[in-house]
C-alpha cells in the first residue's frame, strides 16, 4: 500500500513523459507527495547547516558546488539504512516506501524505464552561489569504479514555496542550449533515464534562493536489494567489500 506518494502524480509522469532528441526519456509532475505528507516532509528536512559543501572543477564535465547530507547508496551501504537512524522517522518510512516493489513498479511503467532497486537516495541543498555545470553522471560515464550504475535519476523538491530559479536543467549536445528546466522547487518530482547525452545541471542560485532536494536514483539488478535498517548489512554487504576494492584499485592505480 502507497501511503506517502501520491498516486495520481505518478500516474500523471506517463502521460508527460518526454523523448529527447537523442532517445532518453525525462519527465516532470508536480505534488509527487500527498500534501500533508509534505508539510510533515519540509518541516522535518535535515538541518541543512550540518550538510557538508562539495566543491569540485571538474565532475563528469562540469564544475559543481552544493551541499550533501545524509546518503544511501546501494553500492556501499547494500540495502542497509542504519547509518541513517538519526532521520525522523517520516523519512525512513518514505525511503523504504522509495525502495518497495509496489513503488518502484509503478515508477518503471510510469516513466519507462526499467529498474528494480533503489540506487541512492540522498539529501542535498543549494543557496546563493551554488550551482552544477552541464555533466553526465558517473553511472554513464566509462571507466566509473562504482559498483552499482543507476539507470534512472531522479530530483524531489522540498522547498516550502512554489516557483523558484534555479531548477535542474536538460541540455543539448552544445551544453548551452536548454531543452528542458524545472520551474516549481515544491513537492515536485524530475527524473531522467542515464544516458550518454543526458547532460544535465542547474544554473548559479541567486543570493536569497535556494533549493533543497533529495537526489533518488533506481538500478536494475540481478537480484533486487532490498532495503532495511539493519546493523549486520551496514557491516557485511558483500557489495560494501567490491566497493572497497575498486576504490582502492583506483586510489593505488592497480
Amino acid at each position: 500500500m502507497i501511503n506517502y506518494y501520491n498516486l495520481d502524480a505518478i500516474a500523471e509522469l506517463e502521460n508527460t513523459r518526454i523523448i529527447s532528441p537523442y532517445g532518453f526519456k525525462y519527465g516532470f509532475v508536480r505534488s509527487i507527495f500527498k500534501e500533508d505528507v509534505y508539510k510533515d516532509l519540509i518541516k522535518s528536512f535535515p538541518d541543512v547547516t550540518k550538510f557538508k559543501l562539495t566543491d569540485k572543477s571538474d565532475s563528469g564535465g562540469g564544475r559543481k558546488r552544493f551541499y550533501v547530507g545524509l546518503n544511501y547508496y546501494s553500492g556501499e551501504k547494500w540495502g542497509s539504512i542504519y547509518h541513517m537512524k538519526e532521520l525522523p522517522q517520516i523519512w525512513k518510512d518514505v525511503i523504504k516506501e522509495s525502495s518497495s516493489e509496489e513503488l518502484m513498479n509503478l515508477l518503471s511503467d510510469a516513466t519507462g524505464v526499467n529498474f528494480n532497486s533503489l540506487c541512492n537516495f540522498g539529501f542535498t541543498y543549494g543557496n546563493g552561489g551554488c550551482m552544477q555545470e552541464p555533466h553526465i553522471d558517473g553511472a554513464i560515464r566509462p571507466n566509473d569504479p562504482s559498483p552499482i550504475h543507476a539507470s534512472v535519476a531522479c530530483l524531489m523538491y522540498f522547498n516550502e514555496k512554489s516557483g523558484g530559479v534555479a531548477g535542474t536543467a536538460i541540455y543539448d549536445l552544445d551544453r548551452e542550449t536548454i531543452l528542458f528546466q524545472v520551474t516549481d522547487l515544491r513537492n515536485s518530482f524530475f527524473y531522467f533515464e542515464q544516458h550518454p547525452d543526458s547532460w544535465h545541471g542547474f544554473p548559479t542560485v541567486p543570493e536569497g534562493h535556494d533549493r533543497r532536494l533529495v537526489s533518488l536514483s533506481y538500478s536494475q539488478e540481478r537480484r533486487p536489494i532490498p532495503v532495511s535498517e539493519s546493523l549486520f548489512s551496514h557491516f557485511f554487504a558483500p557489495y560494501r567489500i567490491k566497493y572497497f576494492i575498486r576504490r582502492a584499485k583506483r586510489k593505488f592505480n592497480l
